[in-house]
């Protein structure tokens, strides 16, 4: 009896030791897989311009976040990714587009692909790439301004294939060149290609071989997103010419609503917020703002997109995608030449909660209940997502003027650019 009651007892302490140790890695590996979030495409990991890894903790006074790094780069747009200790960046230097990979912790390079280039911008402006890289399943794949398309190896960025956007599909210059990011979904790159044969495309990630083309609409500045559902998984697109919604599998029209600027000389450049079940577009030039919701239409099963409200000076985007949070826009209303302003505006009815002024304009990243931005003026601004007041926590010099490119957040750094620097902040480390 004895012998019998010490071998359960044996036992008890063996199952659950052994249960204690499974729950142990578990959770050690679930905070690592966390902590590990990237940053390889536009907008970030949830494609909203947010992440939720980081404990973003604030330099006492008279303290700054730690510069890691600073490299001389060519000029261009395009904002920096991080996949796995790496950065990406697609840059332009003497003729000829780099895309190069960086070490994160040093800046050390790892490699660098190129090519000639013949963009020339019609207005005087950069003849660097504007659109951002994208990484999935070991292929990083970027698209030039002249409509050249490469997939390379993240491994050592030799070529796995190439495709000409302007050649194969016609895709219009524009005012200012291509700019559609690439976004990558499962086996699909969709861009934005524009023109009379088709406004979206999907090329195939491991071949490059077109996949499916849409209806015929104009491209822009904006870059498409997905919006994923149980009903079916749909890619978000700002054309030329209104709000576009496609079916991810195979291109087929879910729905447009016309929504453009009366001005020719006129650009949309802010992408398609997902809030959840709703989105939410917006652009300057007389356009305004609007926010759909994705539900039953009147009497069919189908669901569809229905708009809730239009309205313009509430948050006119001009280049810069606004974040959410909480039933919240937080985003720079008003053009970049004409004194912006950043705004925080309710999601559900588009009022104004309030505006501040002191910023000009800027690109923004959520962390948690924080709002980063690199302002035009190369400042770091950190500020709360009290929706009853703008609060300032931190501000920090960090890079030149004129910044325009986005910025990267993932495994406790910062990485940013202007038109000279690719600069590494320690987001856990100060001086």
């Amino acid at each position: 009896m004895f012998f019998r009651l010490f071998q359960s007892f044996l036992f008890w302490v063996f199952k659950n030791v052994v249960f204690c140790w499974v729950g142990i890695v578990v959770i050690w590996g679930f905070q690592n897989k966390i902590e590990a979030q990237d940053w390889s495409n536009w907008l970030g990991p949830n494609y909203d311009g947010s992440t939720n890894d980081l404990v973003l903790k604030l330099p006492s006074v008279g303290k700054e976040y730690s510069v890691r790094w600073k490299k001389n780069i060519g000029v261009g747009w395009s904002s920096p990714i991080l996949k796995k200790s790496s950065v990406y960046l697609h840059e332009r230097k003497n003729g000829k587009e780099f895309i190069r990979c960086f070490d994160l912790k040093n800046g050390d390079e790892r490699w660098n692909f190129s090519y000639l280039s013949a963009y020339r911008d019609s207005f005087g402006m950069s003849d660097g790439p504007r659109s951002t890289p994208a990484i999935n399943k070991g292929v990083i794949v970027s698209h030039g301004p002249q409509g050249m398309v490469h997939a390379l190896s993240v491994a050592d960025g030799k070529i796995i294939w190439i495709r000409d956007l302007k050649k194969d599909f016609s895709s219009p210059k524009g005012f200012f060149g291509r700019c559609s990011s690439p976004l990558i979904f499962e086996d699909k790159v969709i861009l934005d290609v524009g023109g009379p044969l088709c406004g979206l495309v999907a090329l195939s990630l491991k071949s490059g071989k077109t996949l499916w083309k849409s209806e015929s609409h104009g491209n822009d500045y904006s870059s498409p997103v997905p919006f994923l559902n149980a009903q079916q998984d749909l890619c978000l697109a700002f054309m030329r010419d209104g709000f576009f919604a496609v079916n991810l599998a195979n291109g087929e029209k879910n729905y447009f609503s016309s929504f453009r600027s009366p001005i020719d000389a006129s650009v949309n450049a802010a992408s398609p917020l997902v809030l959840g079940n709703k989105v939410f577009i917006s652009s300057c030039y007389e356009v305004g703002a609007g926010l759909w919701e994705y539900r039953k239409g009147e009497g069919s099963e189908k669901k569809s997109f229905q708009q809730v409200w239009r309205k313009n000076d509430v948050l006119d985007c001009h280049f810069s995608t606004p974040v959410g949070h909480g039933g919240y826009l937080y985003g720079f209303h008003g053009r970049q030449e004409r004194s912006p302003v950043l705004r925080c505006v309710r999601v559900k009815d588009g009022q104004v909660q309030w505006s501040e002024g002191s910023l000009g304009t800027g690109n923004l990243i959520r962390v948690e209940n924080k709002i980063l931005t690199i302002t035009e003026k190369g400042e770091l601004v950190i500020f709360s997502t009290d929706f009853s007041k703008f609060k300032l926590l931190y501000r920090q010099q960090v890079l030149g003027t004129g910044v325009k490119s986005h910025f990267a957040v993932a495994d406790g750094m910062l990485v940013a650019r202007d038109s000279r620097r690719l600069i590494c902040l320690d987001l856990n480390s100060y001086n």
